[in-house]
């Protein structure tokens, strides 16, 4: 449940960002939130230059859940809104037709994610795009590549790293990437899935409790203290929150 620092996940970047387009949501090993089991690989699909964002169909408005907390929800501005609903209303029902499915290719989680940056307002460049099936940069589509370009462009993209100490300050839309702990007790370098944050509540307790929509497993509200303790014991993680609604 330790929380990844700076100085660690420094020692943990040791995948270049590659010309080649890697895809898939794990790095490597198996895991139930992988499509593809261990043998399964990144695959180098054809890279293209940067073409328009593609538009999606008009979203309908999402309806959160009841909730039992404490106290009330944040107010959500209206980038927040806009990522939060897309991410309700695909996170079952994929929107393939226009960023296709990378599930084939060994997860579609950062594809996801980064659909949902692109309704928070972030836009495509020759680094960070998708121009649908087997069209997708490592940065946008596989989880350790995202994690080496948010790292490298964290200051330009408006991210700061958070750890667990910081939830107070984590919000709707962050971005949560997690390695999971391997039977022999290491790590992988690189990540292994990535979830966006849709829903965070307080409890009467105090703690604060964080939510996420994501794709393999596909869920709707999924929660973090149960994801690193009990469905992946140990799992460690970091929060990309957004200080801005656009990556330039």
């Amino acid at each position: 449940m330790t929380p990844l620092r700076p100085r660690l996940i420094a020692a943990l970047l040791t995948l270049p960002l590659a010309a080649v387009t890697l895809a898939g949501c794990a790095s490597g090993q198996g895991s139930p939130d992988a499509a593809a089991s261990a043998s399964s690989k990144p695959v180098a699909t054809t890279a293209t230059s940067p073409a328009t964002t593609p538009t999606a169909s008009p979203l309908p408005t999402a309806t959160a859940s009841p909730t039992t907390s404490a106290a009330p929800a944040a107010q959500l501005s209206a980038a927040q809104q806009r990522q939060v609903d897309y991410a309700l209303t695909y996170w079952k029902n994929y929107n393939s037709a226009v960023y296709g499915n990378d599930n084939p290719n060994g997860g579609d989680c950062a594809n996801f994610v980064s659909q949902t940056l692109i309704q928070r307002g972030w836009k495509m460049n020759g680094t960070w795009y998708n121009h649908g099936q087997n069209q997708m940069s490592g940065a946008w589509a596989y989880v350790p590549s995202m994690l080496n370009y948010f790292t490298a462009n964290a200051q330009t993209l408006g991210l700061v790293e958070l750890g667990d100490a910081d939830r107070a300050k984590f919000a709707v839309g962050d971005v949560v990437m997690f390695w999971w702990k391997n039977a022999n007790g290491t790590y992988s370098a690189g990540p292994d899935h990535v979830q966006v944050i849709d829903r965070l509540t307080t409890g009467a307790n105090g703690k604060i409790k964080v939510e996420m929509a994501s794709h393999n497993l596909d869920y709707e509200y999924r929660d973090l203290d149960n994801e690193i303790t009990v469905e992946h014991p140990g799992a460690k993680y970091v929060v990309w929150h957004l200080t801005k609604d656009t990556n330039s």
